[in-house]
């Protein structure tokens, strides 16, 4: 209960409040990698295992947030949806800021939905008109025989700037 309470606080001061200028898009995780270095995988970030649906959408926030696309892609868990459709998509809020209300959970046939709506803004242009919009994640219900994969929370679809679903490619 403490850790929903903290959502609407941690999304604030996690998204678009670097005091380091956003980089241009040539220089995005998009864009390239350092020679020899790895994309971001999934077992890295042992918030994108979490139960709470709250902390994995605040790393989905936070990765937007700093322009972090690869980490972004991560919780989408589909090949259609990566790095640069984000950017793509995302890319022209050189400053996203979300502020997010509580997550609401319902269960259902052996899988559990988080929806989480909320507002996003452009920090660094306050003329641009906010965008209300959700979040839809989903995971299996400790199904027995689930795989880590399907027990971890994924995003299924976002109606933020446009509106982007899972593909039939990505995994449950």
């Amino acid at each position: 209960m403490r850790r929903a309470a903290l959502l609407p606080a941690l999304l604030l001061t996690a998204c678009g409040g670097d005091s380091e200028p956003a980089p241009e898009p040539a220089e995005t995780a998009a864009a390239a990698l350092p020679a020899g270095e790895l994309p971001p995988q999934v077992a890295d970030f042992p918030a994108l295992a979490s139960k709470d649906c709250a902390e994995v959408t605040s790393f989905y926030f936070d990765a937007i947030g700093r322009r972090e696309y690869a980490r972004a892609a991560l919780v989408w868990n589909d090949p259609v949806i990566d790095a640069a459709r984000l950017e793509a998509v995302l890319g022209g809020y050189r400053q996203a800021h979300f502020e997010a209300r509580e997550p609401a959970v319902e269960g259902a046939a052996g899988s559990l939905y988080c929806t989480v709506t909320g507002t996003l803004t452009h920090a660094a242009d306050p003329a641009r008109p906010p965008l209300q919009g959700e979040l839809v994640l989903r995971r299996s219900n400790d199904v027995p025989g689930a795989t880590a994969d399907q027990l971890r929370w994924t995003l299924q679809s976002s109606t933020f700037v446009e509106k982007l679903e899972r593909s039939t490619q990505g995994q449950p």
